[in-house]
C-alpha cells in the first residue's frame, strides 16, 4: 500500500502507522544521522555485514550468495546478524566470520510471553550493538522485506553504505531503498537487487545452492537413529510444515507410504519434530507390521546437518513447504507439495531434479528456470496428484 510516496508491503493497519513513524525517521535521517561520515566503502576488502530477522529458511537462501560475494572480493569480510534460531544454518559456512545475534519478538518463534520475547530482544540488541559497534562495515545488507528488518540498529553501529527494503518501515536510515515490484517474484530474484551496489549479480538460473556438512557419514547418522545403515533404497519424508495450514492430513501421508512400501527394499525415513509425524510412524507400523523393521522414525532425533547428511544417502525425499524442500532439494531428487503456499515465492533453488505441485492461482503460469526443475499447478492434494507425483518419481528417479 502506497503511503506518502512508500510502496509498503502491508495493509492499511498497518501502512499507515509505519508511515507516520517514517515520518520521524526520515527527519532524523535528513539531519544529524546523515551527516555522519565514515568513508568510502573499501573497494579491495569489504567488510560486509548481512542481516536477516526470518528464519532458517530465509538464512539458507541468503547462504547461496556468500560465495559470489567471495568470487567478487576474494578478501572480503562477512559478518551475519540475525536470530540465534539461524545458528544451525550459520554455524559450519565457511564464509562467514563471525555470527552476531539480534531476535526480533516479531520473529521469535519460541513458545515464549510476548514478556520474554521482548526481553531476549532488550538484551540481543545491547549484545549485538556492542560487538557491532567496534567495527566499520563498508556495507549492510538488510535482506528482510516483509516484516521486521534490523536496519533501525544502523544509527548504533558504523556502515558506510547501508542498503536494504524500505517496505516496512526505517527506509530512511538506508542509502539504498528498494521496494517490492509489483506481481508474483521469487524471493532470490528480489534479493538480487540488492547485490547490485555492491558490484555483484547472481541470477536464480545459475546460482549454485549448498550447505556444509563437514565430518558428517550416512553411517553414524544410521547409528544414532538406532538402525543398521540399509543396503537398499532410503525414501525420506517430511510431513511438517512451518504453519499447519500448510499442512496435508495423515491420510495423505499414509497414501505416499503405501506406494513406497510395496517395494520390498526400500527403508522409509519419516523425519519431524512433532508429535504429528509420530503419529503417522506409529500409524504405518500398525497397519504395515510385516513392513515394520522397514519404516524408520528420525522425529526430534536429528540436526539439521545430520538431515542434509540422510537426504544426500536417499534415493529421493518427499515434503511440504518448508526448509525440508530447500535442504532435500540440494541432495536428492525431491518432490514437494505446495498446499497453501507463497507459490513462486518460495520455489526451492535445487541442485537435483525437483517436482513442487501447488494450489497458488497467481502462480498458475510461473515457475523458474533451472535444471530438472518442474512446477505444476493442482486444485486438489488426493490420489490424482499423487499419482501424478509417483509417474514423475517413476520416469526420472527409479528408472535412472
Amino acid at each position: 500500500m502506497i503511503v506518502y510516496g512508500r510502496d509498503y508491503c502491508a495493509p492499511r493497519s498497518v501502512a499507515y502507522p509505519l508511515a507516520l513513524m517514517d515520518w520521524f525517521v526520515d527527519r532524523y535521517a535528513r539531519g544529524r544521522y546523515k551527516r555522519r561520515n565514515f568513508g568510502p566503502p573499501d573497494a579491495v576488502r569489504p567488510k560486509i555485514l548481512f542481516m536477516t530477522s526470518g528464519h532458517l529458511g530465509d538464512a539458507l537462501i541468503l547462504s547461496y550468495i556468500f560465495p559470489v560475494v567471495r568470487q567478487r572480493y576474494p578478501d572480503a569480510v562477512i559478518d551475519v546478524l540475525s536470530g540465534d534460531w539461524c545458528d544451525p544454518i550459520w554455524q559450519s559456512n565457511p564464509y562467514i566470520r563471525r555470527v552476531l545475534h539480534l531476535n526480533h519478538p516479531n520473529t521469535n518463534r519460541r513458545n515464549w510471553s510476548n514478556l520474554k520475547k521482548w526481553q531476549s530482544f532488550r538484551q540481543t540488541f545491547r549484545s549485538a550493538v556492542a560487538a557491532l559497534k567496534t567495527e566499520t562495515y563498508d556495507y549492510s545488507v538488510d535482506i528482510r522485506f516483509a516484516n521486521s528488518p534490523l536496519h533501525f540498529v544502523l544509527p548504533f553501529i558504523r556502515v558506510r553504505r547501508a542498503i536494504g527494503f524500505g517496505a516496512r518501515g526505517w527506509g530512511g536510515l538506508l542509502d539504498d531503498e528498494f521496494f517490492l515490484p509489483n506481481g508474483e517474484f521469487h524471493h532470490f530474484t528480489l534479493l538480487d537487487e540488492l547485490w547490485k551496489p555492491l558490484g555483484i549479480s547472481a541470477s536464480i538460473e545459475t546460482i549454485q545452492p549448498y550447505f556444509e556438512t563437514p565430518g558428517l557419514t550416512a553411517g553414524q547418522i544410521w547409528q544414532k537413529l538406532g538402525q543398521p545403515q540399509p543396503a537398499g533404497p532410503v525414501v525420506l519424508l517430511c510431513p511438517e510444515a512451518g504453519g499447519t495450514e500448510k499442512m496435508l492430513p495423515t491420510e495423505f501421508w499414509l497414501d505416499v507410504a503405501r506406494r513406497v512400501l510395496p517395494d520390498d527394499t526400500a527403508t522409509l525415513v519419516l523425519s519431524g519434530q512433532t508429535n504429528f509425524t509420530a503419529t503417522i510412524y506409529e500409524t504405518l507400523r500398525r497397519n504395515h507390521a510385516v513392513d515394520a523393521s522397514r519404516i524408520v522414525s528420525a522425529v526430534g532425533k536429528l540436526t539439521i546437518q545430520e538431515m542434509a547428511v540422510l537426504a544426500g544417502a536417499s534415493q529421493y525425499a518427499v515434503t511440504l513447504d518448508s526448509l525440508p524442500v530447500h535442504l532435500c532439494s540440494i541432495f536428492c531428487p525431491t518432490v514437494a507439495f505446495f498446499y497453501n503456499g507463497m507459490g513462486l515465492q518460495f520455489f526451492p533453488i535445487s541442485a537435483r531434479p525437483t517436482l513442487v505441485l501447488h494450489n497458488h492461482t497467481a502462480s498458475r503460469e510461473l515457475t523458474i528456470h533451472r535444471p530438472d526443475f518442474q512446477s505444476e499447478y493442482v486444485t486438489t492434494f488426493d490420489a490424482t496428484t499423487l499419482d501424478r507425483a509417483f509417474e514423475w518419481i517413476q520416469k526420472l528417479v527409479l528408472k535412472q
